[in-house]
């Protein structure tokens, strides 16, 4: 029996309101792809910027690429590249949900993940997401994800690029990422958790 790790239930339920005043806060004027993680090497930013830079102009002049998280051990290439684009530094817990939500796509093309907790709460808040097909993220994320070759910055410009001009694929990710979560409740990791103890315990 697998038993994942839980979503925070604030991940589940983002109001519109909460969403728009976030944008507000951090200064988000214009639709947005999000990565959230500590900026590090397995996180593979650099080609997240790469591919984003990939995309037609008139894209990258629609959606803006933003990264939040704490600044590392990244090598300093890396960090100039973060400083390139959006980057919004260290964001608070109680901020996180909403600003996922606020996003228009979220990209984690992370190369080693022991689960992905991002990847899940973004399905949870009903974000369309774009991620590795390695580590344990094809687990966690199922067929509710556009997997990438996380080593490919082609794959990777070309799911962004699907995924921002197609509003009808989004629509259906979005459903199915919310589906897919509700794998990750709490109370879904409780029940299984006192399966397992009942099973073991009664043999």
């Amino acid at each position: 029996m697998t038993i994942h790790s839980g979503v925070a239930s604030a991940f589940f339920h983002v109001s519109a309101d909460a969403a728009a005043e976030v944008r507000t806060r951090y200064r988000l004027k214009r639709p947005f792809i999000l990565s959230v993680g500590t900026i590090e090497p397995r996180k593979n930013l650099s080609l997240l910027v790469s591919a984003y830079r990939a995309l037609p102009a008139y894209l990258q002049d629609e959606f803006q690429l933003v990264l939040a998280g704490p600044m590392g051990w990244a090598d300093p290439a890396t960090e100039e590249r973060v400083r390139g684009v959006r980057y919004l530094g260290y964001v608070p817990e109680r901020d996180i949900a909403a600003l996922t939500a606020a996003a228009t796509v979220f990209a984690y093309p992370s190369l080693y993940e022991g689960f992905g907790f991002p990847v899940a709460q973004a399905m949870a808040a009903g974000v369309p997401v774009v991620t590795s097909n390695v580590s344990a993220l094809p687990e966690i994320a199922g067929d509710a994800a556009l997997l990438v070759d996380p080593r490919s910055e082609a794959e990777l410009r070309d799911a962004l690029n699907r995924l921002l001009l197609y509003p009808n694929i989004r629509t259906g990710m979005s459903a199915r990422g919310r589906e897919r979560a509700e794998l990750f409740r709490w109370d879904t990791c409780a029940a299984k958790s006192w399966q397992f103890f009942q099973e073991t315990f009664s043999k």
